[in-house]
C-alpha cells in the first residue's frame, strides 16, 4: 500500500515539475540541475556545481543578473541533445 502511494506521489511530483519548467525560459543553476537531474550523491541536493563546471568548460552559455547565473532552457535542451553532459 505504501509503495503505491510513493509511486503516485512521484508521478505527481514529476508532472508538477514538468509544468513548472514548461513556463520558464530562464533557469537558475539549481533549477538547471534539477532539470538535468544532476544531484549530489552524498545528500541528494541539486548539484549547481556541475552546472557551473559545464559553464566554465564552455558547454553552456550563461547570463549573469546581479549575483546569479541564469541559463536558457533551450541551451539545456541542446546540451541534452548533443549528450555532452
Amino acid at each position: 500500500m505504501e509503495d503505491q502511494l510513493t509511486v503516485d506521489s512521484n508521478e505527481q511530483n514529476s508532472e508538477s515539475s514538468q509544468k513548472f519548467f514548461d513556463n520558464l525560459t530562464w533557469l537558475s543553476t539549481k533549477d538547471a540541475a534539477v532539470y538535468l537531474r544532476k544531484f549530489r550523491k552524498k545528500d541528494g541536493k541539486p548539484s549547481d556545481g556541475a552546472i557551473r563546471t559545464a559553464i566554465w568548460r564552455g558547454l553552456l552559455k550563461a547570463r549573469k543578473w546581479g549575483r546569479r547565473l541564469y541559463i536558457k532552457r533551450v541551451e539545456l535542451d541542446r546540451l541534452l541533445e548533443l549528450s555532452l553532459i
